[in-house]
C-alpha cells in the first residue's frame, strides 16, 4: 500500500513540474523581450573635450602683421569643455533632435609692454562661453536593426559666443572711445562625428543599467567641428571661431 502511495505522489509531482516548465519559460520569454525594448528613450546628454584657438587674428590683413591673441597668449591651444543636452523628437527613421550647448575655455597671457613690446609679470585672461542650438541626425538604423554599433551623424545649427576679458587686476578693461573687455559674437556652426555604441561589448549589463537608471545606451564619439563665430555679417565683432576636433561620451535616455 506504501509503494502505491510513493508512485503516486511522485507521479503527482513529475505532472507538476511539466505544467509549471512551460509557465518559467513563457516568463522567461516575457522577461527578455521586456529588456530587450528597453525603457522609453527621449533625451540624450554629452560630455566632450577638446582643443581650442579662438580665430580673433583673422580680423587683420596678414599684411598688417597684427597678431593680438598670438602675441599674448601664443600659438597653442587650451581646452574647451562642453555640455549638450539634446531632445530626441524623431525616432526609428535614424534620430532627429534638437540640441542646447554651452562651453567654457579660459586663456591666459603675460601682457606686453606699450613702448618696448617686452614681456610683463601682468597678466590678461580671455574666456569664452559659447552657447549652441543644433538641429542633430543620427544614422542609428544600422545598430536598431543589425547591431551596427557605429553610429555616423550630423548637426548644424546656431551659436552666441560670450566672452570676456579680464586685465591683471581681474577688471574688464574699457576704453575712451566706448571699447569694452567683455561682448557677445553671434555665428553658425557645422559638425559630422561618430559614436561607437558600447552597448555591444556587454548587452547584459547595458540592459541593466536600462533598467536600473533608465540609460538606453551609452555611447563614445568622435567628432570635427567647424564654428563660425565672426558676427554672423556684423561688423566690428571679436572673432572666436575655430575648426576643431572633440571627443566625448554620450548617454540616451
Amino acid at each position: 500500500m506504501t509503494s502505491v502511495r510513493l508512485t503516486l505522489f511522485f507521479g503527482a509531482l513529475w505532472a507538476a513540474s511539466g505544467l509549471l516548465a512551460p509557465a518559467r519559460a513563457h516568463a522567461q520569454v516575457i522577461q527578455t523581450e521586456r529588456e530587450y525594448r528597453g525603457s522609453p528613450q527621449h533625451f540624450a546628454f554629452e560630455l566632450k573635450f577638446g582643443p581650442y584657438k579662438p580665430d580673433i587674428d583673422s580680423e587683420f590683413p596678414a599684411a598688417s602683421m597684427r597678431h593680438p591673441y598670438q602675441d599674448f597668449f601664443g600659438s597653442g591651444r587650451k581646452l574647451m569643455t562642453t555640455m549638450e543636452f539634446d531632445w530626441e523628437i524623431i525616432r526609428h527613421i535614424g534620430t532627429v533632435a534638437v540640441g542646447l550647448g554651452v562651453g567654457y575655455f579660459k586663456e591666459t597671457g603675460h601682457n606686453l609692454n606699450a613702448s618696448t613690446l617686452a614681456v610683463t609679470q601682468d597678466t590678461s585672461t580671455l574666456r569664452l562661453l559659447p552657447f549652441s542650438l543644433s538641429a542633430i541626425y543620427r544614422f542609428d538604423l544600422a545598430y536598431e536593426r543589425l547591431r551596427i554599433p557605429l553610429v555616423p551623424y550630423g548637426k548644424l545649427g546656431f551659436d552666441y559666443v560670450y566672452w570676456t576679458v579680464n586685465n591683471g587686476n581681474g577688471e574688464v578693461p574699457n576704453d575712451p572711445t566706448g571699447g569694452s573687455g567683455q561682448g557677445g559674437t553671434l555665428g553658425w556652426h557645422a559638425t559630422v562625428g561618430l559614436s561607437l555604441v558600447l552597448d555591444i561589448f556587454d548587452q547584459s549589463a547595458a540592459n541593466q543599467f536600462d533598467e536600473e537608471m533608465g540609460i538606453n545606451h551609452t555611447n563614445l564619439f568622435f567628432e570635427f567641428t567647424h564654428l563660425d563665430a565672426s558676427g554672423l555679417g556684423s561688423s566690428n565683432r571679436l572673432h572666436v571661431g575655430d575648426t576643431t576636433w572633440n571627443a566625448g561620451i554620450m548617454f540616451e535616455f
